[in-house]
């Protein structure tokens, strides 16, 4: 009863890292009003987050995506590097397929969306601390798995990493806006073999209609590529 006991009270050390102050304060704030997590550090980019890191040895990193300096994802490998047993959890104001992605690659456990309830905050810390993956809703909207797979940490890439090279390519033309006639002509393929390709990429990314695919194409950046 006694060990128990004492597992229970053990504190979970955190170092947040983000160049915004308010939001620094606002996850200080949220994190050290429980019992068993305590912030032991804060900086404001990854340079000092990898110091910091390696001073401290916190059990979790809150690491901001966007930051001025080193990348964050960088820094983040860094930081494993240095406290391999460190669980890095990024935090960032978009939620991007890229951006998890480049997370989970980074060796990250666990990604948090700004927009959500921050009051999730505290059990995702908790759950990565003891070597489970954790999504904030937003982002658990992305991930292939359900949240069975986040807890035993299956979780390694988003719906949009199945997207396959030919589907890829019609989701860019979509994304620029060419009809389907015209996608057809361009890659020397059949209106029908079009209508499959997008069928295909909707129901791997959970979307609905032409507008919103267009619209994850813009957003992703893959009009660009």
């Amino acid at each position: 009863m006694l060990l128990y006991f004492m597992a229970a009270m053990t504190t979970i050390s955190v170092l947040v890292v983000d160049d915004h102050a308010l939001i620094r304060a606002a996850l200080v704030s949220v994190l050290n009003d429980t019992d068993d997590l305590r912030v032991i550090a804060e900086a404001a980019n990854g340079a000092d987050a990898v110091e910091l890191a390696h001073k401290h040895s916190p059990a979790v990193v809150i690491l901001d995506v966007d930051m001025p300096g080193v990348d964050a994802f960088h820094a983040a490998s860094h930081i494993l590097q240095l406290r391999p047993n460190t669980a890095i959890v990024f935090l960032t104001a978009t939620d991007s397929d890229r951006a998890i992605e480049q997370a989970l690659k980074a060796g990250a456990r666990g990604f948090i969306v700004k927009s959500d309830d921050p009051s999730g905050i505290p059990g995702g810390v908790r759950a990565v601390a003891r070597g489970d993956q954790y999504f904030s809703p937003r982002a658990a909207e992305r991930v292939r798995g359900n949240a069975s797979d986040i807890r035993k940490r299956k979780i390694t890439g988003t719906r949009g990493n199945a997207i396959s090279e030919r589907e890829l390519e019609v989701l860019r033309y979509v994304g620029r806006g060419y009809a389907k006639k015209q996608i057809a002509e361009m890659l020397g393929i059949s209106v029908k073999t079009v209508d499959k390709h997008v069928t295909s990429v909707m129901e791997k990314l959970d979307i609905h209609d032409r507008v919103e695919l267009a619209l994850y194409a813009v957003r992703e950046g893959y009009i660009n590529a």
